[in-house]
């Protein structure tokens, strides 16, 4: 699988338009069935036709294989977010003493948001009711998860020894587990294709993750540009039993330093023009606002194409 993969990632190799006009460019994202593939595949389709780049998602196991895929040049694009790009160039969080200094941000996208799901026939109502309970750890393929999740812990004056601490290599696995009735909770995101499948299979619901003002204090602070945000419940997102709040943060598509100029440019120029369209391609488009691509996060770098864009369009912080 892994050399299917590297096969596939190959195949879509490209930092500049010359490469661009005689294959596709590689947008490299989380796997098939997750929010964030659905997300960078509406960005290929929409942004692609509108800027001429035939753009093409590439499902990974992770940012631990996209993010240094993408400092080395070796793709285009990326999709992330706002914490992660400042890890990932600083060498902190998810990336320690690993500093990938050629990740750029091309565009702030849509919010995102990520919650502690658990069997809806379950008594757990908060983390504190979690102690003890069989909860996914590790993630070995999907690092970035276990700094958020150590960092929602924290948030609460809870650690990963408060749990039965069960392995698994990314939030896939835990969903199974959870739908076979081996764990009692894994972090994910609500209205993403797993969650749905687990619905199917084993109802769930999510937990307030941000309980309070100091627990969203101590989040923002170990994720820079993490932020509470409420959720209601609504037929679209059946998962969510009754008003939670979860920990939201924007999505973001990086680049490299040195991808063509004037590809990334059309990119984002054509993700600002086309609100409609993205949104028609996947709901979670619905929350994309052009006017924050371009909102300043203390230690994320934008690309040169990225900021030329976003000056002609006014909305570039001086």
């Amino acid at each position: 699988m892994k050399h299917l993969a590297a096969i596939a990632l190959g195949a879509c190799i490209s930092a500049g338009a010359a490469q661009a006009q005689q294959g596709p460019v590689a947008i490299g994202t989380l796997p098939q069935g997750s929010l964030g593939y659905a997300i960078a595949a509406g960005i290929a389709q929409v942004a692609g036709e509108e800027a001429g780049v035939m753009l093409r998602a590439v499902g990974q196991g992770g940012s631990s294989v996209t993010i240094p895929a993408l400092n080395r040049g070796e793709i285009a694009f990326a999709t992330s977010n706002t914490f992660e790009a400042v890890f990932a160039t600083q060498g902190t969080g998810n990336f320690p003493d690993q500093p990938n200094a050629n990740v750029r941000v091309a565009a702030w996208m849509q919010p995102f948001m990520v919650g502690v799901m658990v069997p809806a026939d379950s008594d757990y109502r908060s983390l504190a009711d979690l102690r003890g309970a069989p909860f996914a750890t590790g993630y070995a393929r999907q690092t970035l998860v276990a700094v958020m999740q150590d960092a929602v812990f924290e948030a609460h004056d809870l650690s990963a020894d408060d749990f039965d601490g069960v392995p698994v290599s990314n939030f896939t696995e835990g969903a199974r587990l959870l739908a076979q009735g081996d764990l009692a909770a894994v972090l994910l995101s609500p209205g993403s294709g797993v969650v749905r499948q687990t619905h199917a299979q084993r109802p769930v619901r999510f937990l307030t993750v941000v309980e309070n003002d100091a627990a969203a204090d101590a989040l923002a602070a170990a994720l820079p540009g993490a932020y509470p945000i409420e959720v209601a419940p609504s037929e679209r997102m059946p998962e969510i039993a009754d008003p939670v709040t979860l920990l939201g943060y924007q999505y973001a598509l990086l680049t490299h330093a040195d991808a063509d100029e004037e590809m990334v440019y059309q990119v984002v120029r054509a993700l600002h023009e086309s609100q409609p369209a993205l949104a028609e391609a996947h709901g979670s488009f619905n929350g994309f606002r052009p006017a924050d691509m371009a909102t300043a996060i203390e230690g994320a770098e934008f690309h040169p194409g990225a900021i030329r864009f976003y000056r002609e369009a006014g909305i570039w912080p001086e």
